[in-house]
């Protein structure tokens, strides 16, 4: 049964998988396949153990039990919803904290941590009261089935008496001692089949969750397949009639072809459809109307957002992709090859590994611009005939991205050479005269197509400004140091955990440190109560059966009341674990985890797995919600027993297997994410059937400690019953031995404790092992408040006005930064930035500059004040949420929460101001028109605030936003948040950390259109850090706005004349 069971767990989460892997690619994922993975597969543990013991129960109590059988059919049928309604609501937390964990970054940067803590926090406490209604059925029906054991002995034995008395007989010891063990052989089974139920119904409530995302229609591939032909050139994509509709018509009636081994350009301003199209080449997107077709359907395929898993740079390149031995001298050619045209190499010189650095998490150790080029190089290395690239030159700087692209587009480039048909989506205007076709997307539809003599004819562009400076990518490079060797100096987690070989009795001691001592109380007493009134009856029926009849109506009373209370104790309990410590102590772990996590400073996030941390919120919460009470119930009844050598051996082996489980299953929860979020870039190479496999093997890795513990519980079983076996001999040889000085009621009693001896030691010991291996979830959350640091500083005792900061002046004096010790980013730094000016910093460090600002990383020396307060001695909340609105390169949007949340989390701007945000950035139109004739969903709790049926939908019910439009959102947060900031008199400083690096050139202009009128304008300090000067040209002012080229660690230039004849300076350069 245990095989059976590891077996259905397998292959239920290989299912999911599976069908995650053929189901559509969807923008926002609802973290549904994460919590089926877990939570659900997982209820199938509490039953899969007893299935072929429950038929025999049943049997056993079928005669005489049917009409108790139909009462339980009536709180199975109360059971089911509420399991459900609990899953839904782990899955929404679950989903929650998975969007939060991928940009911890961006959210510091932002400043909405306590606004992120308070949702999440609230999503857990609805989580607990949906747990809590189905733990009140759970008291009511456990009430019940203890009920049948306690009071059915004492109604039969009570019944027999007043018959007998009736009669004229007595109660006698054979008689009572005999009818009590034969109806703890009937009530055992009965019991056992009512205490699976609850078990059951969360089992059976899981596969009806599993079955139905099973069921869900797959992603149906309707492409097509271009017949051979011999002339020259023969297309390889043709593109007929193609319309697409999604909640609003994105592309429409769109007709082209390819030809093979050509360069193919799509441009088009933000949200024209771009991607959108490239997706539908790709088979994610299935057309509402005519046809895409191609030559083959395996494509080497660049996101617009990099995917990369975890791994070191060069498995990242290799793939998914299998290799003969025979061949690996041609392919290291290969990769060398390709690396270098990727402009890799430079880079690996700087990284302490080399090509073997761990990438991280979502590629978190690699700047955006490494990341575009590890995907593009991984993209070269497959060697697929058809090239998809989306806008993958936006994150390189102008020299970078016209080496890369000489290296591989111009005439005698690398994919030149191979033949290799390509089609880059971009709004670069610089490579278009090297294009062979260009499609020019707009309204819907192609505005023009062409080559590039005829485009010019047909639109017009304005050329991109190049920058002969190397500034590179948007996250310094030197940034990498720290966060690379902290993974080398780290030690893994499971180190920590295997540390506990022989438990940490401070763990109890924390663990009730989430408990008031009122409900500590109530367990003790209710425990010791139990305890007592359990056993006492059978002494008193000792009594009673050894007087010989004599006052009958006394002890009848008397039995009656101690099985009474007996019942109340386990019922009262019962009560205080599931409905008062469990829900308490949940929700005081959860906020505690939670805490941690969101104060950790940025190195801990890039030195550990996202997938090991979700893991503390999906796995540990459970053992502490579901595992955790009903073990320590069992464990502080039953601790007065002492099973010394046993206990040594099995639980000191035990609870070192469930640790390895525990830190496998990270494993596979950072697997199947990865999987998740670079779905489209794994079908498009064909890469499903590894992914696949390589999710199996993790399976399977996470399985054999479990299979281990299961092998070591039979063992267990077999000691005990050995043992029981005995003990029980020993006393029947007593009782034989000294019949004479032993009444047949200590006998009685003696064997009837016997008759549970077995199945109640057996269950304490288990009951221990899930103790400490629940125990050991809150081992890890007191070693992770122990050894991760918090942000801030000592120093942060000032307490400044409550306008400040009123102007916006900014001084670095002598600053030194650094990630690692051996290489410093900024080096005595001094920059002075007026109240009002706007400063467009260029070079390696820029955004080094910006942590620095918003303490994301501390001085080593130096300091820095805005409007004359040092700011390492302001609080780091207030210093992110008051005195600077950024706007980050990568985007956040939590797409479960409503527009309103998303633009204005702290719910402080009236909805005039939102959608005259979204209004001035262009954005208002595309949630007006994908809510146009559907059903509104109306939040009618948005506090203070009308119900509006637009800003108070979700974000995910609308159409999705494009990479573009996701930055215009987020400047348009920035125009909610300073509105806010305004009102109270504070100037805040406005940073800019490569917003327009995704934007066609039309869209970037009115961006720093927007950032010259809403910020320049009124007084505030601007700070943009950006490799794209060309469209700031015509928004730049001399004596206003000012250019820092910084490099190696200090300020190179100032360049404060900013007419055309410094651009031109800068572009003879280039």
């Amino acid at each position: 049964m245990n095989r059976l069971r590891l077996m259905t767990r397998s292959a239920l989460v290989g299912l999911i998988h599976d069908k995650t892997m053929r189901a559509p690619s969807v923008a926002y994922d609802n973290g549904e396949a994460t919590t089926l993975m877990s939570t659900d597969a997982d209820s199938l543990d509490g039953v899969a153990e007893m299935v072929h013991e429950i038929w025999a129960q049943i049997i056993e109590v079928l005669i005489g039990t049917s009409i108790h059988l139909l009462y339980l059919l009536d709180w199975v049928l109360k059971f089911v919803p509420l399991q459900k309604n609990w899953n839904n609501a782990t899955q929404s937390r679950i989903a929650a904290t998975s969007s939060v964990l991928s940009a911890m970054k961006v959210i510091k940067m932002l400043g909405i941590q306590r606004n992120l803590m308070s949702h999440i926090q609230e999503l857990r406490k609805r989580e607990l009261w949906a747990a809590s209604r189905l733990r009140w059925i759970v008291v009511y029906y456990n009430a019940s089935a203890n009920a049948l054991g306690i009071f059915t002995p004492a109604i039969t034995l009570i019944v027999y008496a007043l018959i007998s008395l009736a009669r004229g007989g007595n109660l006698d010891t054979e008689t009572a001692f005999t009818t009590i063990a034969i109806l703890s052989m009937v009530t055992h089974p009965a019991n056992m089949v009512m205490t699976i139920v609850p078990r059951a119904v969360a089992a059976f409530a899981g596969l009806e969750r599993i079955q139905t995302f099973l069921l869900k229609q797959p992603l149906q591939d309707n492409r097509g397949i271009l017949p051979e032909r011999f002339e020259h050139p023969s297309p390889v994509i043709q593109i007929h009639e193609l319309s697409i509709e999604h909640k609003q018509l994105v592309l429409d009636n769109i007709n082209f072809e390819i030809a093979a081994g050509s360069l193919n350009i799509i441009s088009g301003h933000t949200g024209s459809g771009k991607s959108t199209l490239l997706r539908a080449i790709l088979g994610e997107v299935v057309p509402t109307h005519g046809s895409v077709s191609l030559s083959t359907r395996e494509i080497a395929y660049c996101a617009q957002r990099p995917w990369l898993p975890n791994g070191t740079i060069k498995e990242a390149v290799y793939g998914a992709t299998e290799f003969h031995d025979a061949s690996d001298q041609y392919h290291e050619w290969w990769y060398n090859e390709v690396i270098e045209a990727c402009r890799l190499t430079h880079d690996f010189d700087y990284l302490p590994d080399g090509d073997q650095t761990q990438i991280g998490s979502r590629g978190i150790n690699l700047s955006g611009g490494q990341r575009q080029r590890v995907t593009l190089a991984r993209a070269l290395f497959a060697r697929c005939d058809i090239l998809l690239l989306d806008d993958i030159f936006s994150g390189l700087d102008g020299e970078t991205e016209q080496t890369v692209f000489n290296n591989l587009l111009s005439s005698r480039g690398l994919l030149r050479r191979m033949n290799t048909t390509v089609v880059l989506v971009s709004n670069s205007l610089q490579h278009l005269q090297t294009a062979d076709h260009i499609v020019v997307l707009n309204n819907h539809g192609i505005l023009a197509q062409g080559n590039w003599h005829k485009i010019q004819t047909e639109a017009v562009y304005p050329a991109k400004f190049s920058s002969g400076h190397r500034v590179k990518d948007s996250a310094i490079l030197s940034g990498n140091f720290e966060k690379l060797n902290a993974q080398l100096r780290a030690k893994d987690e499971t180190e920590v955990d295997l540390a506990r070989q022989t438990g940490d009795p401070a763990v109890y001691g924390y663990y009730f440190g989430f408990i008031n001592s009122v409900n500590i109380l109530f367990l003790l007493v209710s425990t010791a109560s139990y305890s007592f009134f359990v056993t006492l009856p059978q002494y008193w029926l000792q009594l009673w059966t050894e007087l010989g009849g004599r006052n009958s109506s006394y002890y009848i009373g008397g039995f009656l009341l101690l099985s009474f209370m007996s019942w109340s104790s386990t019922s009262i309990q019962m009560w205080s674990i599931l409905i008062r410590l469990a829900p308490q102590s949940g929700l005081r772990i959860h906020q505690r985890l939670l805490r941690i996590v969101m104060s950790a400073p940025l190195s801990y996030f890039s030195k550990t797995d996202t997938g090991s941390i979700l893991n503390r919120f999906s796995q540990d919460v459970q053992f502490v919600d579901k595992q955790l009470p009903s073990a320590l119930q069992t464990v502080v009844t039953l601790c007065v027993v002492l099973v010394y050598i046993i206990q040594k051996a099995y639980l000191r082996t035990s609870r070192q297997l469930r640790f390895l489980e525990l830190e496998s299953r990270a494993g596979v929860f950072s697997s199947f994410l990865e999987s998740v979020e670079g779905l489209e870039t794994i079908r498009s190479f064909g890469w499903s059937r590894s992914v696949i496999q390589g999710n199996i093997l993790s399976v399977d890795n996470s399985q054999r400690p479990e299979f281990l513990l299961l092998c070591l519980q039979r063992w267990l079983n077999i000691v005990l019953d050995l043992l029981a076996a005995a003990i029980a001999t020993c006393v029947v040889a007593i009782a034989v031995a000294f019949r004479g000085r032993v009444s047949g009621a200590q006998v009685g009693i003696a064997l009837n404790i016997m008759l549970v001896a077995n199945t109640t030691l057996l269950k304490f010991v288990e009951n221990w092992t899930t103790l400490e291996t629940s125990l050991g979830a809150v081992a890890r959350l007191k070693t992770l408040e122990e050894i991760t640091p918090c942000e801030g500083a000592k120093t942060e005792n000032l307490d400044p006005p409550e306008n400040w900061p009123p102007k916006g002046h900014i001084e670095f004096t002598n600053i030194t930064a650094s990630y690692h010790s051996e290489s410093v980013a900024l080096r005595n730094l001094s920059l002075d930035i007026p109240a009002g000016q706007k400063l467009i910093v260029c070079g390696r460090t820029g955004s080094t500059l910006l942590l620095t600002l918003l303490r994301l990383l501390e001085l080593q020396s130096g300091h820095i004040e805005l409007d004359g307060i040092d700011i390492k001695q302001v609080r780091l909340d207030l210093l992110r949420q008051r005195c600077f609105v950024v706007v980050s390169q990568d985007p956040l949007i939590l797409p479960n929460e409503t527009l309103r949340w998303n633009l204005d989390p702290d719910t402080s701007v009236p909805n005039d101001i939102l959608v005259a945000s979204l209004a001035k950035a262009g954005l208002w139109a595309h949630f007006f028109d994908s809510d146009r004739g559907r059903d509104v969903e109306i939040n009618i709790n948005a506090s203070g605030f009308d119900a509006h049926p637009i800003l108070d939908r979700k974000v995910s019910l609308f159409q999705e936003l494009s990479v573009g439009q996701c930055q215009l959102f987020a400047l348009c947060r920035a125009l909610v948040k300073v509105n806010a900031l305004r009102r109270s008199g504070v100037k805040p400083v406005i940073i800019l950390d490569e917003v327009t690096s995704s934007l066609d050139t039309a869209t970037e202009s009115t961006i720093h259109q927007i950032i010259d009128d809403e910020f320049t304008e009124k007084g505030h300090t601007v700070i943009i850090v950006t490799h794209r000067l060309g469209a700031l040209e015509e928004h730049a002012e001399t004596g206003r706005d000012i250019v820092a080229l910084i490099a190696n660690g200090r300020v190179q230039e100032v360049i404060e004349d900013l007419g055309p004849a410094t651009f031109q300076r800068f572009g003879q350069a280039g």
